[in-house]
């Protein structure tokens, strides 16, 4: 494990900002112009088109062509995505940090800046997290602080999550990091692998991270003035919550849950989350008559336990 940050070895820090989009033009244009003309000077930025076909990478090469695009002819997940994203930026760049972000942000003034700040005043630190709103209800909370995670109950839960902002989560505090606006030590990244691509197409590939990056002696820090808008919403499966994205969610669940849960969280989730969980599930979804969500799920969690 480096034992030191950028401070100490490189007086002028540098970051790479990565923002992987499959289909979602205007989104993608929208993120990039909320930085400034200067400040899309001063970093370095790289869209990874993941397949799309509606123009995304020809738009953003016209309206912003000191961002570097890359596409890609299929799409290769979020995890592998932003790995081969990560490492392009890299060869390019030579970042010592990199900045992960959703293509469905805002970005305020000074995003940046605040993020990398902290860095620079502990060595140990590896990975910072911004404050995060909601885009279409700008006074509520997205993520006040990072995730907490429910293991027994199999479930994830931002900080904060729909309350009003009045400040009462502007102190910073370690976190379990979320993956939509976060920085992370290119050293760092690169000593763990990146995101594990056994969690693709999708989660929770950026709480893993978090977890194992602080497994490895590092820390992740929620920074409050760092804050960005966030257009919440979720594009696999149409839109729907369709089988496959049932099956996924199971699926990438049970093999979170056995690489992070401690034994006792583990039984707990079998013996009463699973089963509360499944009863929600199939009332819920069996009244849309949405019977597809119900054998995902059942085929996910059948395919984690047997081939552990």
């Amino acid at each position: 494990m480096a034992e030191r940050g950028w401070s100490a070895l490189d007086p002028e820090p540098r970051v790479a900002v990565v923002i992987l989009t499959v289909n979602q033009r205007e989104k993608t244009l929208r993120v990039l112009g909320s930085f400034s003309p200067e400040e899309r000077r001063r970093h370095r930025f790289l869209v990874w088109d993941n397949g799309s076909k509606d123009g995304t990478g020809e738009a953003v090469a016209l309206a912003f062509p000191e961002v570097a695009v890359q596409g890609h002819g299929t799409n290769l997940g979020v995890a592998s995505g932003r790995n081969a994203a990560a490492a392009l930026a890299v060869e390019r760049f030579a970042p010592t940090h990199l900045l992960f972000l959703d293509n469905d942000m805002v970005v305020t003034e000074g995003f940046v800046e605040a993020l990398l700040a902290p860095f620079g005043r502990d060595p140990l630190l590896g990975q910072t997290q911004a404050k995060l709103r909601f885009l279409k209800d700008p006074e509520r909370l997205n993520d006040g602080g990072g995730c907490r995670i429910t293991f027994w109950r199999g479930r994830t839960h931002p900080v904060g999550f729909g309350e009003l902002d009045r400040g009462q989560r502007d102190r910073e505090a370690p976190c379990i990091a979320c993956g939509g606006a976060m920085m992370v030590r290119a050293d760092v990244f690169r000593e763990l692998g990146g995101f594990d691509s056994a969690f693709d197409p999708f989660g929770p590939e950026d709480l893993d991270f978090s977890l194992r990056l602080q497994g490895r002696g590092y820390r992740a820090l929620y920074v409050p003035r760092a804050v960005a808008y966030h257009e919440v919403g979720h594009t696999f499966g149409g839109g729907r919550y369709s089988g496959a994205y049932a099956r996924a969610k199971a699926r990438h669940w049970l093999r979170f849950l056995t690489r992070h849960g401690k034994p006792h969280q583990v039984a707990a989730f079998f013996l009463l989350g699973a089963p509360w969980a499944a009863a929600r599930l199939v009332l819920r979804e069996g009244r849309k008559g949405n019977l597809g969500a119900v054998a995902g799920t059942l085929r996910g969690a059948l395919e984690s336990l047997f081939r552990r």
